[in-house]
């Protein structure tokens, strides 16, 4: 008899799981093995099942190469990583692919971002097949359907920010279907309509809100924020800006008061939040703050913010630093957005309070100075003149190791800027494009935009706008790309800030040079695929 393995190390990496779990159930039957019919024939097992499938959420702390950052114009990392150095370098190919886009670094033999998302939507499948069989009440297993048509939709999506227009297997298919299991790609379009349609049927049947034992698990908003991100994406600008509408028209999400502090632990599953990955303090945690931490307490300085990426914050006069009278070339970080302090660690900053509080020096490799190790070769130093402040905790400085702030997947900010670039796409720069670019600004009491923009000028304050808003959160990476942008901005060169000894000199200086070609738009299928499936087609020039 074929046999559902259900492993409690997955099952357990969902923090909201280990309160929602009952005593008594675990008491009354051994979780590592079930048949089908056990499976299929329990609410409780059948509802674990779909637990289950929440464990393949992406989370950024978690990929190799830590954060796809490195591989735009944001960030460098501090050594090779394989994903970014590879992508950086123009190395990545259909023999080299991209197990590091996931967990790779860390894994003897990672699965591949192809491999890894058709497994979780064959689970999602098996459920679905599954579902209408297993006695219960209705409704709960409506809500419980929602839930996965959800997360079927986000692997699909994952899929196709990647690799294009991916095969669309809605059933779990087995050695019997060995003719289907030969399938082509269906198109761009096609997947998208299937991933709009499938978050549109996940919204009817999912609940307003979550609380109590339930948080973490998908909400309407959920499905609604995703699929405005999935038709932003493809550029349906209407229908882009009606799914994110429905998401800000709802008021059931709040912008958090204070942007630096919205991503920590603290602050996990705050009223911004609309869908997260999951961390439990002592139970189930992340390295993220060593793996992107100072050096000077332990860290490995990960993936370093770019001189590029400073210079997209303006002024606090809402011009840009070159054009600004308040930007002085001696002291650069004063006078900046303040969302400039909660995303980066430049000289001279200030983390923690009291006696745990540090005053940050920061010197690249090869130059004098404090955090630069013995000599300045100390392989963790900043590559850049700057260390990653977004995602950092300072309740870890003396534990680096236990980070469990939550990794957001979708939050009201990014909702308001795919609304206000597809509005803005769709009929021009009206009054409620204004109004949700500026609601983002007033929380940081930073001046709203100029009236009388044109359309292309709004366009590239949007742009901008999220650049500062949503950096190290893994959206730069697609932007640039579905922009068409990334030939001459993800291949230009990266810069960094070498500061002199005495702090009182700042000069920008090349980092590195990148390499993206146009067929780096899209990344390879892997050569085994398309050997196991003779009707799949390579991407273009791989």
């Amino acid at each position: 008899m074929k046999s559902l393995r259900i492993s409690i190390l997955l099952i357990t990496s969902l923090g909201f799981l280990l309160t929602a779990c009952q005593d008594d159930f675990l008491d009354r039957k051994p979780l590592n093995s079930f048949s089908d019919a056990a499976v299929w024939s329990d609410y409780s097992l059948a509802e674990q099942f779909a637990n289950n499938i929440y464990s393949g959420i992406i989370s950024g702390f978690d990929r190799g190469g830590y954060h796809l950052s490195g591989a735009t114009d944001e960030g460098e990392n501090t050594f090779p990583w394989p994903v970014t150095n590879d992508m950086n370098r123009g190395d990545l190919s259909f023999t080299n692919p991209d197990k590091s886009l996931r967990y790779g670094y860390f894994w003897t033999n990672p699965p591949t971002y192809w491999t890894y998302g058709y497994d979780y939507i064959r689970r999602c499948n098996i459920f679905l097949d599954n579902i209408k069989t297993v006695p219960g009440d209705t409704a709960q297993k409506a809500a419980l359907t929602g839930e996965v048509k959800f997360l079927r939709a986000y692997y699909y999506h994952e899929l196709v920010k990647f690799y294009g227009g991916v095969p669309l297997v809605t059933r779990a298919l087995g050695v019997e279907d060995i003719s289907q299991l030969l399938t082509p790609r269906n198109t761009y379009a096609e997947c998208v309509d299937f991933i709009s349609k499938e978050l549109g049927e996940a919204a009817a049947l999912l609940p307003v809100t979550r609380s109590g034992q339930s948080v973490g698990r998908v909400s309407r908003g959920a499905a609604l924020a995703l699929q405005g991100r999935v038709l932003l994406h493809a550029e349906r600008w209407a229908e882009a800006a009606a799914a994110s509408k429905k998401v800000m028209d709802a008021k059931t999400y709040s912008l958090f008061p204070n942007f630096e502090n919205l991503f920590k632990a603290a602050n996990n599953n705050n009223a911004e939040v609309i869908f997260s990955k999951q961390y439990k303090s002592t139970l189930v945690i992340h390295d993220f703050n060593r793996n992107n931490g100072l050096i000077s307490i332990g860290g490995w300085g990960g993936v370093c913010p770019t001189q590029n990426l400073v210079d997209m914050f303006e002024m606090t006069d809402g011009q840009t630093y070159d054009r600004s009278p308040l930007y002085d070339a001696s002291n650069p970080y004063k006078n900046r957005d303040p969302r400039f302090y909660g995303t980066v660690i430049y000289d001279g900053a200030v983390l923690g309070t009291g006696g745990d509080a540090i005053t940050v020096q920061t010197r690249v490799k090869g130059n004098n100075g404090i955090d630069g190790g013995p000599n300045q070769t100390d392989g963790n130093a900043t590559t850049t003149g700057y260390y990653l402040r977004k995602h950092i905790d300072e309740s870890f400085f003396k534990n680096p190791t236990n980070g469990y702030n939550n990794w957001i997947v979708l939050r009201l900010a990014e909702v308001l800027l795919n609304y206000a670039e597809a509005q803005n796409e769709a009929v021009g720069p009206d009054a409620s494009v204004y109004d949700a670019i500026n609601t983002l600004r007033a929380r940081v009491k930073m001046p709203a935009l100029p009236a009388g923009l044109s359309k292309a000028d709004m366009r590239e304050r949007i742009r901008r706008e999220r650049a500062v808003e949503l950096a190290f959160e893994d959206h730069r990476f697609f932007d640039l790309r579905r922009w068409k942008q990334a030939e001459q901005v993800i291949g230009a060169p990266v810069y960094g800030m070498r500061i002199s000894q005495d702090g009182k000199t700042f000069t920008r200086f090349k980092v590195e040079d990148r390499v993206f070609r146009a067929k780096d738009y899209l990344i390879p299928i892997q050569q085994d695929e398309l050997i196991k499936n003779t009707k799949l087609q390579q991407n273009p020039g791989w």
